[in-house]
């Protein structure tokens, strides 16, 4: 009896997942809602399609992966404004502010994933060298991602802002799906290709659990914004609001001075 190849059965179900939580984003009409987050799961799902008859350990897989990810990369990227956007479109000041930040950090993030790979190159050759080198470029980018995804949940958490079910399924799904990529890169960089396969597959498999649940909880219905209860209706929410509102001036102001 033929041994099972998991990481192909893994990634078929990954390309499962995907196409659920797409149908779902379509069939409730938010793929245009979400159209930076509907292009990233299309990314990652065509992606996944061209390289299923591959052989994992051939030449042309490496080659699809190397050239395919840093467009997924941008689309990532691009995620991470859209959250901006849509969890502070009441804020725009601190919006466009966030959105710079990112912008700002990626930009960094590369230039010293750069720097940091170039004793790599030096010292070593061969395949695995690329690869590394790639795995610590993509770990630079994932982590500026996630700190600014964190910062999302702070925000939310620190000012209580109300948000629509769907909003808070989006910011909540996404930045714990990118913390799963940062742990693979983590570990990658620092025990090596060779030695993380299983690691790699129960991270995929936990990754594509999310986005079913993703599939579960979005909908038409949970685009509307809870309306505030009595509970929240205190001296403090109003406090916080104040000074969101003046952070928000102070930003709107700045910027329309630079402009």
């Amino acid at each position: 009896m033929k041994t099972p190849d998991w990481q192909q059965l893994v990634l078929v179900f990954s390309i499962v997942c995907h196409v659920v939580l797409l149908w779902r984003l379509w069939a409730q009409k938010l793929a245009r809602v979400y159209l930076y987050l509907t292009a990233f799961l299309v990314g990652e799902t065509f992606q996944s399609i061209v390289v299923l008859p591959v052989s994992p350990r051939s030449v042309l897989y490496e080659g699809i992966f190397l050239w395919s990810t840093p467009f997924l990369w941008i689309l990532a990227y691009l995620v991470v404004l859209e959250l901006y956007r849509l969890v502070l479109e009441d804020y725009p000041g601190i919006a466009s502010a966030g959105r710079k930040g990112v912008s700002w950090c990626m930009g960094v993030a590369i230039v010293i994933s750069f720097v940091y790979a170039i004793p790599d190159l030096r010292t070593q050759a061969g395949a695995f060298s690329v690869m590394r080198t790639y795995v610590i470029f993509e770990r630079s980018i994932v982590l500026g991602l996630l700190v600014f995804l964190v910062l999302i949940q702070l925000f939310l958490f620190r000012y209580r802002l109300r948000l629509s079910p769907n909003r808070m399924v989006y910011a909540t799904g996404y930045a714990v799906y990118f913390a799963l990529v940062a742990a693979w890169d983590a570990v990658i960089t620092s025990l090596g290709l060779h030695i993380v396969a299983s690691f790699n597959l129960g991270i995929v498999v936990i990754s594509d659990v999310i986005l079913l649940a993703g599939a579960a909880l979005l909908s038409q219905a949970g685009e509307v914004k809870p309306q505030l209860e009595a509970v929240d209706s205190s001296a403090d929410r109003a406090r916080l609001q104040q000074q969101l509102a003046d952070i928000n001036r102070m930003l709107s102001r700045a910027a329309r001075s630079r402009g």
